[in-house]
């Protein structure tokens, strides 16, 4: 019987056909275990035939939309969740609303989904985000037993300091339905398990994952090579990503001649640019490079070809960051808060993780630790920090604790 895995992810596929990296991340091994692979996103359907696709032909089976819109305010899951808002005493219009598009999308995908299924086909349904992806999976499993359903659990999509709703979007009906749900952090498990009652064999905690092998073993740290301490940061320009502490940090630094490469766009570009100036111009030990936006690949290669003796990370809120994966993957010590799921990959071993609340201090503090190494010292750190990488975060040794029926030695040929 041919095996068939359909990947759920409303972001998995942008409006032009090109699917998006953390689906190509995963792609090849799905391909190598699985006869048929399908994407379901939220702009339409794809069945994937290469592991390496830049665009794909997307599809939007007809009436899957309208049905949706239909059915939503009439559907028992929905109508559950209202009840408990209303009990709890949040069922005010915009709550309801966002309860109610919540549910179209996800019976949109559920349709859509179904639509592109084979009765004579094993059937894996593999929801990226506990989101209305997830939901649209369960609503698959509940229409079809035999249908084996699972969905990943991450931040924003379980996080209720991130969004206040989740615990009335879905999640106990998920957790009801859903035969795994493999949340991607001890913190992300915690914020589930605090308004879901899930039962504990079909819980497992299993880390996301960057592809490819460790990079570049033999760049050394570069400090040691030219004297000039490079440091790198790769995150949006958003206000929860706190590129300005960064600044500010960098601001105060005297120590010696430093280089910060950051990594990354987004609406707060024109304002970060203008406060780096205004900051960092003065500072004649700092220079910095602002790259914008860059593709994961274009990442990689940079990594590939140029060594740091950091990565640093001051966002305010996390789960586990895929940009501190790569960092690790390319053997860069890290430096970040102690927050959310950071702590659960990053350690002293591998860098240095600072106290939130301390602000710019707290930044500097952690660039002394590690610029203050030895090369012995820098060197072990990196190394670690490889081996951290190939521990937890590749992902050919993540993706079996999905799916341990498509294990190497069932691979399709």
């Amino acid at each position: 019987m041919k095996k068939t895995v359909v990947y759920i992810s409303s972001c998995g596929l942008h409006e032009n056909g090109e699917p998006d990296p953390f689906f190509l991340q995963e792609l090849p091994w799905l391909c190598r275990h699985f006869d048929r692979v399908v994407l379901c996103a939220a702009s339409g359907v794809a069945e994937i035939s290469e592991d390496r696709p830049e665009t794909v032909a997307v599809s939007r089976p007809a009436s899957g939309a309208l049905r949706a819109v239909l059915q939503a305010p009439f559907y028992s899951p929905f109508r559950e969740e209202i009840h408990r808002l209303r009990s709890d005493g949040k069922g005010s219009p915009q709550n309801i609303l966002k309860l109610l598009m919540f549910t179209i999308r996800g019976l949109k995908l559920h349709h859509w989904i179904r639509s592109v299924l084979h009765t004579d086909e094993r059937t894996t349904l593999y929801a990226y985000w506990m989101s209305y992806d997830g939901f649209a999976a369960a609503l698959c499993k509940q229409k079809d037993p035999s249908l084996r359903a699972i969905a990943r659990a991450h931040a924003f999509d379980i996080d209720i300091r991130r969004n206040p709703l989740n615990p009335y979007l879905m999640k106990r009906f998920m957790a009801k339905t859903l035969d795994g749900i493999y949340p991607i952090s001890r913190y992300a498990q915690n914020q589930l398990l605090s308004y879901a009652d899930i039962p504990p064999e079909k819980l497992s905690l299993v880390g996301a994952g960057s592809a490819g092998g460790p990079m570049h073993e033999g760049l050394p740290a570069p400090r040691f090579q030219d004297g000039v301490f490079r440091l790198v940061s790769c995150a949006a320009m958003i206000d929860v990503k706190q590129i300005p502490l960064l600044i500010d940090a960098l601001s105060d630094w005297h120590d010696g001649r430093l280089s910060w490469t950051h990594i990354g766009g987004g609406p707060d570009e024109p304002m970060v640019r203008s406060y780096a100036k205004e900051k960092l111009d003065r500072n004649t030990w700092v220079t910095y490079t602002f790259t914008g936006g860059l593709q994961p690949e274009q990442i990689r290669k940079r990594y590939e070809t140029q060594a740091f003796d950091a990565f640093v990370n001051t966002s305010k809120s996390e789960g586990i960051p895929v940009t501190i994966m790569e960092a690790l993957q390319a053997g860069i010590p890290v430096i970040a808060p102690k927050i959310g799921g950071i702590p659960e990959l990053a350690d002293e071993s591998v860098g240095y993780l600072y106290d939130p609340d301390g602000g710019a201090a707290a930044v500097v503090a952690a660039l002394r630790s590690v610029y203050s190494q030895t090369a012995e010292e820098a060197q072990s750190m990196r190394d670690a920090a490889r081996a951290r990488w190939r521990e937890r975060c590749e992902i050919d040794r993540l993706l079996p604790q999905l799916f341990p029926d498509e294990t190497e030695g069932t691979a399709k040929s």
